[in-house]
């Protein structure tokens, strides 16, 4: 087993929605190897989504969170924690729930210990004052392979072990948010908001609403990941799903069934272990819940992945928008997927 070190910082920004409008956000940066008088040139920068955490069962993670502050908002001096959602039996100090963890001052570190126990996909984000800072977009995804995963044999490349039947040729995350503009203009503008009167007006994939939801990984600095989906017709696609945001959503892939394999880092399993995984058009998220399905690329085309609720498929009302992807099947012409979403 390895012995994995990051260090993600804390900080704010702005991201980008179609039609040029820059809206501003809280978030993380990954200080991963960054010289320590360097750290303070990546305040400012925070990402939507947050850098992706990546472990094996059976590692030791220490992942150190680093307050930069806001500069933005140089006033508003937060504590901020990592919080590992779903991870069963955490020690209560690292879990980042402040009332029984330890919360992060502005220009202060704190190192986090994990050990995973199980696989799946799971998810992290900032337990001080939730409802706003998880809205404002302080998320981020969470993978825990198997012990035995290897990439590089089939029969052991698999979302939770060799012999479960969850075999994959490539991955992607559909990490679901909302974002509710006012909100966030409010923050900016040093005014308090009502949560209660929390409307979304914009619908996230991975930190992107449509049409920058297809354009490539790295194309919009700051929300670094596609939700374009792109395979070789007969690849099994493992479809990452994670919904942060506060909205139950309903995502459908045209056309092409989805077996889900997982759900919130558990398999389907019946009381005597039997495999209760089972095949659906369309797939429902509770706030807060992961799910793991897997599809067999049909022939070469393009398949649309969209919202069942239609009016979450808008940008501030204009349509077409929001939740809204492309599955790209070529007849054989793609490399072996480098990454998670590459």
């Amino acid at each position: 087993m390895a012995t994995i070190n990051k260090r993600f910082g804390a900080t704010d920004g702005y991201i980008r929605v179609p039609g040029g409008s820059e809206i501003y956000i809280f978030g993380w940066v990954d200080l991963t190897g960054i010289p320590e008088n360097e750290i303070f040139s990546y305040r400012g920068k925070a990402q939507l989504l947050g850098p992706l955490l990546e472990a094996k069962v059976g590692d030791e993670v220490y992942l150190t969170l680093t307050n930069l502050g806001m500069p933005v908002r140089p006033d508003l001096d937060d504590s901020h924690t990592i919080h590992w959602h779903g991870f069963p039996n955490q020690i209560p100090v690292w879990d980042g729930v402040p009332e029984a963890s330890i919360s992060v001052l502005v220009g202060r570190d704190f190192v986090y210990y994990y050990k995973p126990l199980a696989p799946g996909t799971y998810i992290y984000h900032c337990h001080f004052e939730p409802v706003e800072h998880i809205q404002m977009g302080m998320v981020g995804p969470l993978l825990v392979r198997p012990a035995d995963y290897d990439p590089g044999n089939p029969a052991y490349k698999t979302a939770y072990g060799h012999g479960t039947g969850t075999e994959f040729d490539r991955e992607y995350f559909i990490f679901l948010t909302e974002l509710d503009t006012r909100a966030h203009q409010q923050i900016e503008a040093v005014q308090e908001y009502d949560w209660t009167d929390y409307k979304p007006d914009y619908w996230l994939n991975n930190g992107r609403s449509y049409p920058d939801t297809v354009e490539p990984s790295g194309a919009l600095p700051y929300q670094p990941y596609s939700s374009l989906i792109r395979a070789n017709s007969g690849d099994k696609v493992l479809l990452r799903f994670v919904n942060l945001g506060y909205q139950q959503h309903s995502i459908e892939i045209l056309g092409v069934p989805l077996h889900v394999i997982g759900q919130d880092a558990q398999r389907p399993l019946g009381l005597n272990g039997e495999n209760l995984s089972y095949r659906k058009n369309a797939l429902y998220f509770a706030a807060g819940q992961t799910m793991d399905a897997i599809f067999t690329a049909p022939s070469a085309g393009t398949y649309p992945l969209f919202n069942r609720d239609y009016h979450k498929n808008v940008n501030a009302g204009t349509a077409p928008g929001g939740m809204v992807s492309e599955i790209q099947i070529l007849a054989g012409s793609l490399p072996p997927q480098p990454g998670p979403g590459q």
